[in-house]
């Protein structure tokens, strides 16, 4: 896959369950004077979680935030589409390329690995606008069903932070 443009506008539907707090890991944040926190769980209606720092402050169906930073991770889960994951994956990022409000980039190409019993995807695109540069890192886990999205803007939130957040991704279910 080459240079192309595209933004995310997709909301699956994912619902939170109550977070409990985990004492035994530690986050470490791209900025020295941040102190490490202690991380909550969160648990999709779907059985996935997902581990993230105490101070984040905002959980949505779709969303976890920390407010006062603005730092967020959005996530979103699909059933496997007939044309399967890859094509489903062309597809979303040449649709995402396409739209012109900003100029859009795949600034890092897709790889593909594995983790557990999960396939793997990431890329990063990057959104020039008026304004500011965002660069939109994405992180797909596949299993025989479904396919669980997630992505988040840097800045705010640094590469480091989300690939340690998305890490931490398990299925519980």
């Amino acid at each position: 896959m080459g240079a192309r443009k595209k933004t995310n506008n997709i909301e699956p539907e994912v619902k939170p369950t109550d977070a409990s707090v985990e004492t035994s890991h530690m986050i470490d944040s791209a900025v020295p004077t941040e102190v490490h926190s202690e991380l909550l769980k969160y648990q999709s209606k779907d059985g996935w979680t997902i581990q993230y720092p105490a101070s984040w402050d905002k959980i949505t169906d779709s969303t976890l935030q920390e407010s006062a930073t603005e730092k967020y991770i959005s996530f979103h889960t699909h059933a496997i589409p007939k044309e399967g994951v890859e094509k489903w994956l062309d597809n979303k990022i040449e649709k995402t390329l396409s739209f012109e409000e900003a100029d859009n980039t795949l600034l890092e190409d897709v790889t593909k690995g594995t983790k557990d019993n999960y396939t793997v995807y990431k890329y990063t695109i990057q959104s020039v606008g008026s304004i500011k540069t965002t660069e939109n890192s994405f992180i797909i886990f596949v299993d025989n069903e479904h396919i669980y999205e997630f992505h988040a803007p840097i800045p705010p939130l640094t590469k480091v932070e989300f690939e340690t957040i998305v890490a931490t991704f398990t299925f519980e279910k």
